[in-house]
């Protein structure tokens, strides 16, 4: 058996398919409808939409096979998202890569397999499509152009998804983005007693600046602070545009001298940008910051509006 190579751009990867947050999840019908369909398109026993975590691939969605999950290593759909187009194998035991693979020596048994890769919509490749048989088979041309049609169909659910959760203007989770990622992220590291952090900030000039300059301006003083907020964040941390000039950073594992790198290297960022811009104003922000605070809070919400609070009192301060 021949283990899958790892993407080029698998950091980026990752972090994109966990903003998406599909991982975990099960029972979607938008997804369950295809998989059903595609398993009676092609008239095969199997039919899987897959994601391909750091270690692990999640079944999305499944018909005909009852597990969730399944070592990264172990499945086909890894070898798959390093190709164009759909991935064949039409004998298992007649490739290298697969014939002692333990899904072909054992349970499902697998013999033929086809799948897509499936493309988040800032073009990140989140897993794939695909159908399994028991038996050797061909692969016509018209098959293929099917499941490639499917596999469309599934990129204009994450496209709808994604746009559910994304502010327009910065591309940034809004609002409902955060919370329904947050959320988790904030159980986990409760769960896991993890050292986590919730910033909070407003750009303090950006309401001067949509009145005198014009809205236009205010909409780049936006997408410039978001631009380097989101350079600045990890994989495991979360950032988003509330509203206006409000944004929001859940930092993991982020004890003070992390706070103070992130809050740094923000403000480092944002005076290159100033001195650079030649523009005849600065973006004015504040910031407030609420450390470690699993053990005081029930939800992300109710920290995110204490943190609010904290940022509004560091500014009457000043």
């Amino acid at each position: 058996m021949i283990f899958p190579a790892m993407p080029v751009n698998e950091i980026e990867r990752l972090k994109s398919l966990y903003m998406m947050d599909l991982l975990d999840k099960t029972d979607d019908e938008r997804f369950d409808r295809l998989t059903r369909t595609a398993k009676t398109t092609f008239d095969v026993p199997i039919a899987v939409i897959s994601l391909l975590d750091r270690d692990r691939q999640w079944l999305l969605s499944r018909s005909g096979v009852d597990t969730c999950e399944t070592p990264r290593n172990l499945s086909f759909c890894a070898h798959a998202i390093l190709e164009e187009g759909v991935f064949i194998v039409k004998d298992t035991l007649a490739d290298p890569r697969f014939v002692d693979n333990p899904f072909v020596t054992g349970e499902p048994w697998v013999r033929f397999y086809a799948g897509c890769p499936v493309h988040l919509p800032d073009g990140a490749i989140a897993g794939t499509i695909c159908i399994i048989d028991t038996y050797p088979r061909p692969f016509s041309s018209a098959e293929i152009n099917t499941l490639l049609d499917f596999a469309a169909i599934v990129e204009d659910e994450f496209l709808i998804l994604s746009m559910a959760m994304s502010d327009s203007l910065t591309g940034m989770p809004n609002s409902r983005g955060f919370y329904r990622t947050g959320e988790k992220r904030f159980a986990w590291f409760k769960e896991h007693k993890k050292d986590f952090s919730l910033l909070y900030f407003s750009i303090d000039n950006l309401k001067a600046i949509n009145e005198l300059l014009g809205n236009r301006e205010g909409d780049l003083v936006v997408k410039t602070f978001a631009n380097n907020l989101t350079k600045c964040i990890t994989e495991q941390d979360i950032a988003a545009r509330l509203g206006g000039g409000e944004f929001a950073v859940l930092l993991g594992n982020a004890v003070q001298n992390g706070v103070d790198a992130f809050l740094f290297d923000l403000q480092s960022r944002m005076d290159a940008i100033d001195h650079l811009s030649g523009k005849n104003y600065h973006i004015n922000y504040s910031h407030g910051i609420i450390e470690n605070g699993g053990s005081k809070y029930n939800t992300l919400r109710d920290m995110l509006e204490d943190c609010d609070k904290v940022m509004y009192a560091e500014k009457r301060r000043r």
